[in-house]
This record gives structure tokens, C-alpha cells and sequence, in this order.
């Protein structure tokens, strides 16, 4: 009787993978490059869409204050803050608070003042 696996190599041969969740690059990446001087004039240079105003605004500006957890937009204006609830609350190795989701006028229920509030989801439980 003869082995029909006998010349088969598809066990040592290991496929790459990707899960759901993840992004698959495409085109040119920034693996192997070095983040210098250079590279930072070059990525500095880049412009963007305000999420409220939709105004252009450059990285070099230092107008950009947050990235939205919920819309997934940039914003320089229309800020409503940090949300205080414990859902937005991400924690460091030791337990101690290390970072707090930051949110948009139109992605929250409730703003105590100009740095906190509570987002949609904290302030529906």
C-alpha cells in the first residue's frame, strides 16, 4: 500500500493569516522606516477635516484636539471632552488610570463643563 502524502509539504508550509478585526495594509507601509526629523516635516505637512466645522486645518497647526471614540473623526472645534464614565476608562498594567475616550459635542448625552461629560453609551446605563 502507498503513502498518498509521501512528496506533500502543505504541513511545514504556514500560511499567513488575518483576523476579522484587523486591517490589512495596502500599498507602501511605514515598516522599516525611521520616524526623524525628516519624516515628521513630511507627516507635519498633511491636512485634515474638522468634524464639526469642516474646516481644513494642518497637523502643524497644533489645532487638532481629539479623535472622537464614537464618529471617528478629527476635531479642532465642537469639543465636548473627556467622558467620566467607566466604560471610557482604559487602565494601565497596575490598575491606575492611564487614559479617558474623548468625544464630540454630537456623540454625547450629557456635558458638565468644557473638559468632562458622558458619551452615548455611559450615559444610557
Amino acid at each position: 500500500m502507498m503513502c498518498s502524502c509521501a512528496g506533500n509539504k502543505r504541513g511545514k508550509r504556514k500560511v499567513k493569516r488575518y483576523k476579522k478585526s484587523e486591517v490589512v495594509p495596502e500599498g507602501p507601509t511605514l515598516k522599516g522606516k525611521k520616524v526623524d526629523s525628516s519624516f515628521m516635516k513630511e507627516f507635519l505637512r498633511e491636512s485634515m477635516y474638522c468634524g464639526n466645522c469642516r474646516e481644513v486645518f494642518s497637523l502643524s497647526s497644533n489645532e487638532l484636539k481629539i479623535h472622537c471614540n464614537i464618529c471617528d473623526e478629527f476635531f479642532h472645534c465642537g469639543v465636548a471632552g473627556e467622558c467620566i464614565g467607566a466604560d471610557c476608562l482604559i487602565k494601565d498594567n497596575y490598575g491606575k488610570p492611564k487614559h479617558r475616550a474623548r468625544y464630540c459635542n454630537g456623540c454625547v448625552s450629557e456635558i458638565y463643563n468644557k473638559e468632562t461629560c458622558l458619551c452615548k453609551n455611559c450615559g444610557s446605563k
